[in-house]
């Protein structure tokens, strides 16, 4: 109805291309900063029954944990749980994703609750391009490995 205004993006994983929800805050937002300062508000009103100076120490400590919970719970929602493919960790370091990858992708192999599940889609490479690539020293692929 109100498209803005919607917590959660639909989107695709980029590796095994299963639908998912992704959180589209990554930071906390004017709504976040004014229930921080009210929360602040009644706390200073709950302990010292007057308005307090220190309240601006428990107005940052409400931001800081607003903050960290925004970012976790985005951070959270971005890595694919079907595959493991983690994209904020693949612009930092590629070789750490494909592990993270093939971890994941090694425990649902073994894992007996996804004998019956759906299989993923998984990213498919010519044979001709893999085996030119693992002579490059590109090292082990994980569409092959499976």
């Amino acid at each position: 109805m109100f498209p803005n205004f919607r917590q959660h993006h639909n989107c695709y994983c980029a590796f095994c291309k299963s639908p998912r929800r992704i959180y589209r805050k990554r930071s906390i937002s004017l709504m976040n900063v004014l229930g921080s300062a009210l929360a602040s508000v009644v706390m200073m009103f709950a302990i010292w029954q007057q308005f307090d100076p220190r309240v601006m120490i428990v107005f940052v400590v409400c931001l800081a944990f607003s903050e960290v919970f925004v970012k976790i719970r985005w951070r959270l929602s971005v890595v694919c749980r079907a595959c493991g493919f983690d994209p904020v960790l693949y612009t930092k370091d590629p070789q750490a994703a494909a592990d993270k990858v093939r971890f994941q992708l090694d425990v649902r192999k073994q894992d007996p609750k996804y004998l019956l599940a759906k299989p993923l889609n998984l990213p498919a490479i010519p044979a001709e391009k893999a085996k030119a690539l693992q002579e490059k020293g590109k090292g082990r692929l994980v569409s092959r490995s499976i």
